[in-house]
């Protein structure tokens, strides 16, 4: 038996970014307000996905980022996270 938690349609902005830094980043950034608001990151290299907003990229939550993402070092993690802090 399938139960249908949630069926809805929703008009969304989506931005798709390629940049290099230190490292080489492509990214598809969804814009929502499914996840209250917070953004869809897919990672298009490693089709890692997060659900992100600004409070998610705090200093004392940078583990959970690279965690995430299977950010190899802190580096990485701290490029990605500025990234984000200003697209988001």
């Amino acid at each position: 038996m399938l139960i249908n938690m949630y069926d809805q349609t929703e008009d969304t902005q989506t931005r798709f970014v390629g940049f290099v830094g230190d490292h080489r980043w492509d990214l598809a950034i969804t814009k929502t307000q499914h996840f209250y608001g917070k953004s869809l990151v897919v990672c298009l290299q490693t089709n890692r996905v997060g659900i992100l907003g600004n409070d998610d990229l705090e200093d004392d939550k940078l583990y959970l980022l690279g965690r995430t993402f299977g950010l190899e070092d802190e580096d990485q993690t701290i490029e990605l996270r500025n990234f984000l802090y200003t697209n988001l």
